[in-house]
């Protein structure tokens, strides 16, 4: 095991720094400087290989140290009892333990590892358990002392984050060996169970917690199943067939950068049969147009109406609370009334339009745009306005539910303002076909794709990221609903002009294969 360690983080190490230099020479400002004798050269290695490591470990403590942050947030805003933290924090472990597997997900560093240096499958995956656990021990127990909280307690908790880890580990594998399959391809199982522990999560506002003695009975609990869990895992010795089946070369690289896009958008043979009515009235590109939108049926209204059934169940559940308890309506009344800025942030999230500009490229664009009819700026722009048009009806639905939920709370609350129903119903629908064309603006003056579905532009990650930290700003905004949403609207309409116009004059000439 030490020795699989060792080379395991050698791989990694040389991975990192080659992948650093590569990033390098991609920069404008950098690419003429460095050739490729750079990956051949000892002190740029040795340099990238410190500055490669140091970022990692940098990203490694960073990333946890946001993960606690949020939940601090969001134990701090539903009650200041510390008791609020440990219980939020006990429940996100708990959704861990189906959400962050690493054991059976394709990566490039188990692709070179397994199948290219032909390391022990099952001595690789000891390794990579073993290393998992221990850098979340020592980063957990970081970050609780960081934070100021009961080291005692924290000390428990990431026992049994430890212990579900790798119980949620086996039931994996469990779940993989009867069904060649993963949980969560297992849609409506899989969505049901996270949006139960989600709410439960804030049952804290209602003062129902969590207790330390379900606490410490719950990790000692997990510590005894998480031991005969990890002998199950040690137990199976057909890894190497599994990791080769998984870990295929493509599957590796659409897994690292991509987040597995292609398994995301893929079209299932049932969908390609399409109803004749629906494009007998169609000509042109518009026929064209509805026979990919058609074709995606599945992919795109699946998840849409699974997040529009999880907001109306949401909505009934926080209904029935304000009904029955005063104090928490009034709560509710002055988050609806005050941080409307946290429904940008939600509306970031369940949007669609990032999966729909994967799924145009990954089953339509890459093949068309070899094709200089396809790259004409009429049939550019023509597609564009199509797709926006259905995107925006797609979004549609969850936007309509959440800007009637909001209106029927304030109603429960007391509010009596119509000026105010008015400005959030039409902030919320707006906001809704902001995003949709957000997500299609960038992708089509920003395109970042090969034919590969490899990322291949830093600027698309940067955009993404600025979108998600100015949604992240908004919902930290206390404000009144009624001037954020004439403020929002505003705004909205300025960049859903302005983006149109960009769209127009250089679309043409930025939508294409990279």
């Amino acid at each position: 095991m030490i020795r699989t360690l060792y080379y395991s983080l050698k791989i990694d190490t040389y991975y990192a720094i080659n992948s650093f230099i590569y990033l390098l020479r991609k920069l404008p400002i950098l690419k003429d400087l460095f050739t490729e004798d750079a990956y051949t050269s000892k002190i740029l290695k040795l340099l990238s290989g410190f500055f490669g490591i140091l970022l990692s470990f940098t990203k490694m403590v960073f990333s946890r140290y946001l993960y606690f942050l949020i939940i601090y947030i969001i134990s701090n805003y539903i009650s200041k009892d510390n008791r609020t933290f440990y219980h939020v924090f006990f429940i996100f472990s708990i959704i861990g333990m189906f959400i962050n597997n690493k054991l059976l997900t394709a990566n490039m560093k188990k692709y070179l590892s397994i199948v290219v240096f032909k390391m022990d499958a099952k001595n690789y995956l000891k390794y990579n358990l073993f290393w998992t656990l221990l850098t979340n021990l020592s980063l957990n127990s970081l970050c609780f002392y960081l934070f100021n909280l009961d080291m005692k307690i924290g000390f428990i908790l990431v026992l049994f984050q430890l212990g579900v880890r790798v119980i949620g580990e086996s039931l994996e594998l469990m779940y993989f060996r009867k069904y060649a399959n993963f949980w969560y391809n297992n849609t409506f199982l899989y969505f049901s169970i996270l949006s139960i522990l989600l709410l439960f999560s804030f049952s804290p506002a209602i003062n129902l917690f969590i207790n330390q003695d379900m606490i410490f009975i719950s990790t000692l609990a997990s510590i005894v199943i998480s031991v005969v869990s990890y002998f199950y895992i040690c137990s199976f010795n057909d890894y190497t067939s599994i990791f080769k089946r998984i870990n295929t070369l493509s599957n590796a690289i659409n897994n690292d950068l991509s987040n597995n896009r292609q398994s995301i958008v893929e079209v299932k043979k049932k969908d390609i049969q399409i109803d004749e009515k629906k494009i007998s009235t169609k000509n042109g590109y518009d026929y064209f147009n509805t026979i990919f939108f058609e074709r995606h049926r599945d992919i795109l209204l699946r998840t849409v109406k699974f997040i529009s059934f999880v907001l109306i169940v949401s909505y009934i559940i926080l209904g029935i609370f304000a009904i029955d308890n005063k104090e928490f309506s009034i709560m509710l009344n002055d988050f609806l009334s005050n941080r409307l800025g946290w429904f940008v942030l939600i509306m970031y999230f369940i949007n669609r339009g990032s999966i729909v500009t994967q799924a145009m490229f990954y089953n339509c664009d890459h093949a068309m745009l070899k094709y200089n009819f396809y790259r004409e700026p009429s049939v550019i722009i023509g597609l564009f306005k199509m797709r926006l048009k259905t995107i925006s009806q797609i979004n549609l639905l969850p936007a309509l539910i959440i800007s009637f939920g909001n209106a029927i709370l304030l109603f429960i609350g007391g509010e009596t303002s119509v000026l105010n129903f008015v400005g959030m119903f039409l902030f919320i629908i707006l906001l809704s076909v902001f995003f949709s064309l957000h997500y299609l603006v960038i992708y089509y003056l920003l395109q970042p794709y090969n034919q590969e579905m490899q990322m291949k532009k830093l600027s698309y990650s940067v955009v993404s990221l600025i979108t998600y930290l100015i949604c992240y700003w908004a919902s930290k905004l206390y404000v009144s609903s009624l001037t954020f949403s004439i403020i929002g609207l505003v705004l909205c309409i300025i960049y859903i002009l302005i983006s149109l116009k960009i769209v127009e004059n250089y679309a043409p000439r930025t939508f294409k294969i990279n």
